[in-house]
């Protein structure tokens, strides 16, 4: 694990050059920057895909590694998916819409649209209804959160042991 972090410090610097570069070419002929704008916007949507490559192999790594995050993400996007689903086929209408006289919107993205807007009410909907359950669950058992007075006396037997280790 140490040699990514050589890696991930090779690149910020390699990156970090690049940008650089871009910059001094438009700080120092304000006038004729253009070229050095656009070369600009094109380093940062290669900047952006690189991350965004980056975030996904490392999140596929760490799923693949721990077999209980698997199941936890397949059960996650497939209730997801129930809820996209459920979205679409029960609550999204297909019916045009004439918004003015030059803009329509066809059945079928009038339909997704309204997939989506369905889609952020359902799931805030349950985000909201989770928070106020979260205590009243907490209070019959229905969570395994540890007390604080738990999490303190941890991290100070830890602490001990650690400042222990480091005497001898």
């Amino acid at each position: 694990m140490k040699n990514t972090k050589y890696i991930q410090m090779a690149i910020v610097g390699v990156l970090a050059i690049i940008a650089l570069t871009f910059f001094v070419l438009i700080a120092k002929d304000v006038d004729n920057a253009a070229g050095a704008i656009d070369g600009f916007i094109t380093y940062t949507f290669v900047v952006l895909a690189l991350s965004v490559f980056a975030a996904v192999v490392v999140w596929l790594m760490d799923i693949f590694s721990h077999p209980e995050k698997l199941k936890q993400t397949g059960v996650a996007a497939v209730a997801f998916l129930l809820v996209v689903a459920a979205a679409k086929f029960i609550f999204a209408s297909s019916k045009p819409e004439q918004l003015t006289s030059k803009l329509s919107i066809d059945g079928d993205t009038s339909s997704w649209i309204d997939t989506g807007l369905y889609t952020f009410y359902i799931l805030g909907s349950i985000a909201i209804l989770l928070m106020f359950l979260s205590p009243v669950l907490a209070g019959f058992g229905g969570t395994n959160t540890p007390k604080v007075e738990e999490v303190e006396e941890e991290v100070m037997e830890d602490a001990e042991e650690e400042i222990s280790e480091n005497e001898e």
